[in-house]
């Protein structure tokens, strides 16, 4: 199966939100068709899984840390990307396997509603490929399991809706001038010219015409402003130096793998609650997302106890 056969776990997890149905409980199901000469790493039950599936589950993640390690942590990480997506598709066979012994069963006009609901989220899913009409199948039938063992009995008290669950973290509204570091520059110009146009701040210029002149970034034409950021969304060289800045105050340029910043501090906003009636059901949805993820742990270990597993990764 060649890899742009992967494209379905995009629509799979599209599925998941549209349907509402145990987002975050379930993985995606890879299409890949089983080899008789594949090595076997798992019988789940009667069934077994190929080296081949796994490799195919696994093969995105791996190419992302085989960029980024090397040596012995590049096989430990590598390890840990098998067990980890093998214990995701003896998941997903458990929960095929159940839900066919409790004849959960998914109808052809359920899925045709959900492609219909996925093609106005963007997402096209092909009806002309049995294959990934039978995963979308797959995983509806899954999440209907999930949805009636896990989900169906959950609720929700007065109690468990705290407020605190949605205070607005602080903002820091900054803004930049960028001498950025291009293909072919040298960092020591880069940190000369910051250091040039610092000590035309220091002697009085306003910050917004040499953010017009001389930013590289796109928020030159603004003076320089890129509005309110929370912590945490900022570089982390950034947000070190401007930790305790008051408003008004400039950094010495802060070096950064892009080039070098220069950044003022515009104003704070502390943290503060949103009105509670206007949280009060995204609060209820999030406290219930949470104890479904809680129940599902519990409730598949037990499934796992239950049931034949044998590893031979």
């Amino acid at each position: 199966m060649p890899r742009h056969a992967r494209m379905p776990t995009r629509t799979l997890q599209k599925a998941l939100s549209v349907l509402a149905l145990g987002a975050g409980l379930l993985g995606v199901f890879p299409a890949r068709a089983a080899s008789l000469q594949d090595r076997i790493v798992a019988v789940v039950n009667t069934e077994v899984i190929t080296l081949s599936e796994l490799e195919e589950e696994v093969g995105d993640a791996k190419a992302q840390v085989r960029q980024r390690y090397r040596e012995a942590e590049l096989t430990q990480r590598l390890r840990q990307i098998d067990y980890m997506g093998l214990n995701r598709m003896i998941e997903r066979k458990l929960q095929l396997q159940i839900a066919k012994r409790r004849g959960i069963k998914v109808t052809e006009e359920e899925v045709k509603d959900a492609i219909v609901r996925l093609r106005r989220l963007g997402e096209k899913p092909d009806e002309n490929d049995p294959q990934e009409m039978a995963l979308i199948k797959d995983q509806l039938t899954a999440l209907r399991l999930i949805n009636q063992q896990v989900q169906s009995s959950l609720l929700v008290s007065g109690e468990e809706v705290h407020r605190d669950r949605f205070m607005l973290p602080p903002e820091v509204r900054i803004s930049q001038i960028l001498i950025a570091l291009e293909p072919g520059s040298e960092l020591l110009a880069v940190r000369e010219k910051a250091q040039e146009v610092y000590a035309l701040l220091k002697k009085g210029e306003r910050f917004e015409e040499l953010a017009a002149k001389y930013s590289d970034g796109p928020e030159g034409r603004r003076g320089g402003s890129l509005g309110y950021i929370r912590p945490g969304d900022m570089l982390p060289q950034i947000q070190k130096a401007i930790e305790q800045a008051p408003p008004g105050s400039v950094t010495e340029p802060i070096a950064s793998s892009i080039g070098m910043h220069i950044i003022r501090v515009d104003d704070r906003k502390p943290p503060q609650f949103r009105p509670f009636e206007e949280v009060k059901e995204d609060v209820r949805n999030l406290v219930f997302q949470l104890k479904s993820e809680e129940a599902y742990v519990e409730w598949i270990k037990e499934q796992k106890d239950k049931n034949y597993i044998e590893i031979r990764l």
